[in-house]
C-alpha cells in the first residue's frame, strides 16, 4: 500500500497545472510588503496581528512605529515554554502555549480570556492570526485541526478538520479581503476555506508534512514542506509550479514583489522566481534559523546562531552582517528603518546595517535591552510596543511587554 507520501506525490503530479506565465508575469503585487492589508483595518500596519506580521510573512511594516530609544518594561507574565511568538490586534495580545492560548490587555497585562481545546492531548503550538474580530487558530492532536474565536470574548464561532486531516501547526493565512483562509497540514493537504463559516473552498495534496504558515501575496499562494518541496498555487486551488530543494524546509516562505525567499534545511537561502519558480541563487548562512525572514523588495534579512545577515541583488549576496552573541534563535522584524531581533538580549540594528564592509560596521546598534537568558523565538513589534517572550534567568519564561516613553 502506497504511504501518504507517495499518493500525494502521484495524486500532484495527475492534477498539477501548468504556470501561465505570460498572464501572471506583472501581477506579483505591490513592491510594498505590507501593502496587501490596505483593505483591512486601519490598524493593520501597526498591529501584529499574524506570525509573519501580514499574508507575506514579509515581517516588514515600512509605516510601522517601535521604539527607536531603549524602552522600559511595562509588565511581565510567567507562560510555558514558548514554541512560537506571540501577536496583537486591537489592544489584545495573544500567546498560545502548546495548551492554552492566552489573551491580554496589551497596556496592563491583565488576562481577558483563555481557550483550550475539549482534549488533553490537543496542542497550539502556532501563533493565531487576528482579523476582524475573529481568532483563527491551529491545532495539532485535537479534535478539530482550527477553530475560529470570538476576539471579544473567546466564543467558538467555527471548526474545521480533525485528525482526519491531520493537525494544523502554521499559523492560518488570511488573503487581502479577509474572506479566504489557507493553511496546510501535516497530513500533506493545502486546503483554502471560507473565512466567515470554515467552509472549504478546494483542498490539494503534497508530498510531504506542512508545518509552517502559507505566504500569500495575489494570485500566489505558497507551501513549503519538510520534504523540500515548494509549491506555487493560484487563489481557484490550481497549481502553477513546484520545485524540490535539497533538503527539507522548517521555515515558512516570505513573499516580496521579486522573490519567494526560502530557507532549507541545509542551511542555505533560496531566492525563487515567483512566476516559474526557478531558483534564481542560493545562499549558504552558517547556523541559519529557519523560525522567520524579514522580506523588503530585494533584500531578506536572516538570523544565523551568532548575528544577523542581510542578502540581496539578483545572485543573493551578502550586503552585511553583524555578530550579536553566541546564541540567537530570534526571528527579525523591521519597522521602518529599524530592525529588531533577540538572542541573549533585545536588539535594534539600523537596517542598513550602518557603514562598513562584510561584519566590520559603525553606527548599527542603536539600542540592546537586557530582559533575560533568551529572547526569541520571535517578537511582536509595533504600536510604540514590543511583545516577546523571554527565558529568565532562573530558566522560566515570561512575556514581557516594554514600551518607549518619550
Amino acid at each position: 500500500m502506497p504511504t501518504i507520501d507517495q499518493r500525494s506525490r502521484r495524486r500532484f503530479l495527475a492534477t498539477f497545472g501548468t504556470c501561465v506565465g505570460g498572464a501572471l508575469a506583472g501581477c506579483v503585487g505591490s513592491s510594498n510588503p505590507s501593502s496587501n492589508n490596505s483593505s483591512a483595518s486601519s490598524n493593520v500596519q501597526s498591529d501584529w496581528p499574524t506570525v509573519g506580521h501580514d499574508q507575506a510573512n514579509s515581517r516588514y511594516s515600512p509605516t510601522g512605529t517601535a521604539p527607536i530609544e531603549k524602552p522600559t518594561i511595562t509588565w511581565r507574565l510567567p507562560i510555558e515554554t514558548p514554541v512560537r511568538q506571540p501577536v496583537f490586534a486591537n489592544d489584545r495580545v495573544y500567546m498560545a502555549d502548546r495548551t492554552v492560548l492566552r489573551v491580554h490587555d496589551v497596556a496592563t497585562g491583565d488576562e481577558l480570556w483563555t481557550y483550550s481545546s475539549a482534549t488533553s492531548d490537543a496542542q497550539m503550538i502556532t501563533a493565531p492570526t487576528v482579523r476582524d474580530g475573529v481568532v483563527y487558530l491551529g491545532i495539532t492532536n485535537g479534535p478539530q485541526s482550527i477553530v475560529a474565536l470570538d476576539a471579544e470574548t473567546g466564543e467558538q464561532l467555527w471548526t474545521f478538520g480533525g485528525k482526519e486531516i491531520g493537525g494544523v501547526s502554521g499559523t492560518p493565512t488570511l488573503d487581502t479581503s479577509g474572506n479566504r483562509l489557507y493553511l496546510g497540514t501535516k497530513a500533506a493537504q493545502i486546503f483554502a476555506l471560507d473565512a466567515k463559516t470554515g467552509e472549504s473552498h478546494w483542498q490539494q495534496d503534497v508530498f510531504g508534512p506542512v508545518t509552517n504558515t502559507l505566504a500569500v501575496r495575489s494570485p500566489f499562494i505558497i507551501a513549503t514542506t519538510r520534504s523540500g518541496e515548494v509549491y506555487s498555487f493560484g487563489e481557484d486551488g490550481k497549481g502553477l509550479w513546484r520545485t524540490k530543494l535539497p533538503e527539507g524546509c522548517d521555515s515558512p516562505p516570505a513573499l516580496s514583489n521579486r522573490w519567494v525567499f526560502v530557507g532549507c534545511n541545509n542551511e542555505y537561502v533560496y531566492g525563487l522566481h515567483p512566476v516559474s519558480g526557478r531558483i534564481k541563487w542560493e545562499t549558504y548562512v552558517d547556523r541559519l534559523y529557519q523560525g522567520g525572514f524579514v522580506a523588503t523588495t530585494s533584500t531578506v534579512y536572516v538570523t544565523s546562531s551568532r548575528g544577523v545577515v542581510a542578502l540581496g541583488g539578483r545572485k543573493g549576496s551578502t550586503q552585511w552582517s553583524t555578530k550579536l552573541g553566541d546564541f540567537v534563535s530570534c526571528a527579525p522584524t523591521i519597522i521602518d528603518e529599524t530592525l529588531y531581533v533577540g538572542g541573549p538580549r533585545i536588539f535594534a540594528l539600523a537596517s542598513s546595517g550602518g557603514v562598513g564592509i562584510s561584519s566590520v560596521r559603525f553606527g548599527t546598534k542603536r539600542w540592546t535591552a537586557d530582559v533575560g537568558r533568551h529572547v526569541g523565538p520571535g517578537m511582536a513589534v509595533g504600536n510604540g510596543r514590543i511583545f516577546a517572550p523571554v527565558q529568565a534567568d532562573d530558566g522560566t519564561f515570561e512575556l514581557i511587554a516594554l514600551k518607549q516613553y518619550n
